[in-house]
């Protein structure tokens, strides 16, 4: 993964400074040989202990100034017959760019017939040292990708074949029942760009990584007299939902960014009103028991 660097655990690369962890790459005094070559930097990878599958993931974090370092976060799943990978974000190794990124998907490596999304993002301005919030939503049927709360890219998974390629697509073959659960990755590649002058201490800034699940609500319709920010069960997934109708109003308040869940439908009826500044999505998605939170 990291052409001029070996992952080292060492408080060098990675460490925790006012409330911020911190990987690092670091030239080494002596040489490490692995695999029939030499490595003379080292530098930090921290994963998570155990996987999760679903739900959303975001990251608020600045990344490296230096061209030559090359900062991930990404998940991967293995169970020996399959693996999954998701690049919520990745810089371009060849050739660096502090103007480009990759957000990823890919299905079943192992198989010559990968399903993969690879995008790339750019950017009008240089994105380092910039405070910045990257996240996944990982859904049975699809997988969203957002920068600083916009979404830049997504995957659909489908059985219909015409619907995807094995070399790029935005759809997939894979099955939510066989999704594979992950492991948190994030690291910090030292690519072929390196150079004497390169800024190595100025690496990757994690403020937080913060993960969220889904909870299940009512096996049937959910039909508020009116619309609350304050109710506990307005935002659950529902059988199905209703908004509005006789003697029932549902005002929407302005300024806020606002996703209703069900599995079975939505209803906007008469008496539902969207007030200014604000987002509104109705969203109808299929289910699966590791999609929601079970305290």
């Amino acid at each position: 993964m990291s052409p001029m660097a070996y992952f080292k655990n060492s408080s060098d690369n990675i460490f925790v400074e006012n409330d911020t962890l911190k990987l690092r790459a670091k030239h080494e005094s002596n040489s490490y040989q692995c695999e029939g070559k030499s490595y003379n930097y080292s530098s930090g990878y921290i994963g998570s202990i155990n996987t999760f599958q679903y739900g959303y993931v975001e990251i608020k974090c600045f990344l490296p100034t230096d061209i030559a370092l090359n900062p991930c976060f990404w998940f991967f799943g293995d169970n020996g017959e399959n693996y999954d990978e998701i690049d919520v974000f990745e810089k371009l190794l060849d050739p660096p760019s502090n103007e480009v990124m990759m957000q990823n998907f890919y299905h079943d490596l192992y198989y010559p017939d990968t399903s993969k999304l690879l995008q790339l993002l750019d950017f009008n301005q240089n994105f380092v040292g910039v405070e910045s919030i990257y996240a996944i939503e990982w859904l049975p049927y699809e997988l969203n990708y957002y920068l600083n709360g916009n979404l830049t890219s997504a995957v659909r998974y489908t059985t219909n074949p015409d619907y995807y390629s094995s070399t790029q697509s935005q759809y997939t073959c894979a099955d939510y029942i066989n999704a594979i659960p992950q492991w948190l990755q994030l690291s910090l590649s030292l690519n072929t760009w390196v150079n004497p002058n390169s800024n190595l201490f100025a690496g990757f800034d994690i403020l937080y990584v913060k993960s969220y699940k889904l909870v299940k609500g009512f096996d049937y319709e959910f039909w508020p007299i009116s619309f609350s920010m304050t109710n506990q069960d307005m935002f659950k997934v529902h059988k199905s939902v209703r908004l509005g109708g006789t003697h029932h109003s549902a005002v929407i308040p302005s300024g806020e960014n606002i996703t209703m869940w069900a599995t079975d439908g939505i209803v906007l009826d008469k008496g539902f009103l969207l007030s200014g500044n604000t987002e509104f999505t109705a969203r109808v998605i299929v289910t699966h028991d590791s999609l929601f939170y079970d305290p």
